[in-house]
């Protein structure tokens, strides 16, 4: 397991949150402690969350970005995404929050599959 280091720099009255490890359930208590004192400061038009450092998150990184999200919009700010590889994408993808977390610049990636045009038959392959 590797540790979570989380930094926060000003760029202008904006915040960018920079996670760096693994946000999983025994570390998303740093994120959430980090990026709610954020959210508590005053006049933060826009937090960004720059993923690029992150080498997982499960589903406990997930709970912690949704309620974050809706408390910076609750407090007038916007809150997205940046960086995302593409582990923390499969992620978001996978439990059907890849829009609702704004995700703004993802990493490049191939496919992971190819979806067939045309309607498969009975016994099929998927194409290579």
């Amino acid at each position: 397991m590797m540790w979570l280091e989380v930094a926060v720099e000003a760029e202008g009255p904006n915040a960018v949150v920079r996670p760096r490890g693994e946000i999983d359930l025994t570390t998303a208590g740093i994120l959430w402690d980090t990026l709610d004192r954020v959210i508590q400061q005053v006049a933060i038009p826009k937090i960004e969350i720059d993923m690029g450092d992150v080498s997982f998150m499960d589903c406990a990184g997930v709970r912690t970005l949704i309620p974050i999200k809706q408390h910076a919009r609750e407090q007038g700010g916007t809150f997205v995404l940046t960086h995302i590889p593409p582990v923390v994408e499969r992620l978001l993808s996978a439990v059907g929050l890849d829009h609702e977390l704004e995700p703004r610049e993802r990493a490049a990636r191939a496919p992971l599959r190819s979806v067939p045009t045309e309607p498969l038959a009975w016994p099929w392959t998927t194409p290579r």
